[in-house]
């Protein structure tokens, strides 16, 4: 019975499979996020407590592959692919996480300082005290979470196309090179990073 197993591949060349991989795992949570949202906004009762939390994480996992970062990112190219309603359902997405999820910049949250009075005595006792009161977005819309499901279906289908590319690519290069240093490579384990590290960029 033959035996299969892999070695990972540490050469330049890998680099964007590897960053495509990323995006892959990045778009298929942005979508399944989305439709969790969606079956849970119509579950009876409906679960809001969870609108703010996954809209907040449907936001950021969307925009992941479009952001700059250690890996490189979708770009106008691979934009090209949706159309004209596509790509302004996009558009509007990515300012969801830009201008109000990851940075407080647009009309989706407002905070006002009060002045609070006793409508009866008002004119006796003037103004009683300060307070501030406000009011914002919570979460995406039901038409914004389907359009999230849809543009990361689009998506994935292209980057899934980039990928296979990506490996028909890489196949011969692996193969050209000497076995014994490709097979030096082993299996790289995954340990979760110390606490203290967080700040630090990882090796592309």
């Amino acid at each position: 019975m033959a035996n299969y197993t892999w070695v990972d591949l540490d050469i330049p060349e890998a680099a964007t499979l590897a960053d495509l991989h990323g995006v892959q795992w990045d778009l298929r949570n942005a979508r399944e996020w989305a439709k969790s949202l969606l079956a849970r906004r119509f579950a009876e009762p409906p679960e809001l407590d969870l609108v703010e939390p996954l809209s907040v994480a449907v936001g950021v996992m969307y925009s992941r592959p479009f952001v700059t970062g250690v890996r490189s990112r979708l770009g106008e190219a691979d934009l090209a692919i949706f159309t004209v309603e596509q790509r302004q359902a996009h558009d509007r997405l990515r300012s969801y996480r830009d201008k109000h999820v990851a940075h407080s910049v647009n009309a989706f949250e407002e905070n006002y300082p009060r002045a609070n009075y006793c409508a009866e005595r008002v004119r006796e006792e003037g103004i009683t005290s300060i307070s501030c009161g406000g009011a914002r977005v919570l979460g995406l819309s039901s038409s914004d979470l389907n359009d999230v499901v849809e543009l990361s279906e689009i998506m994935l289908k292209h980057v899934e196309k980039r990928m296979a590319a990506e490996q028909e690519r890489l196949l011969p290069i692996v193969r050209n090179m000497p076995l014994d240093e490709v097979l030096t490579s082993g299996h790289k384990s995954f340990s979760v990073p110390r606490n203290d590290t967080i700040h630090v960029r990882r090796k592309r």
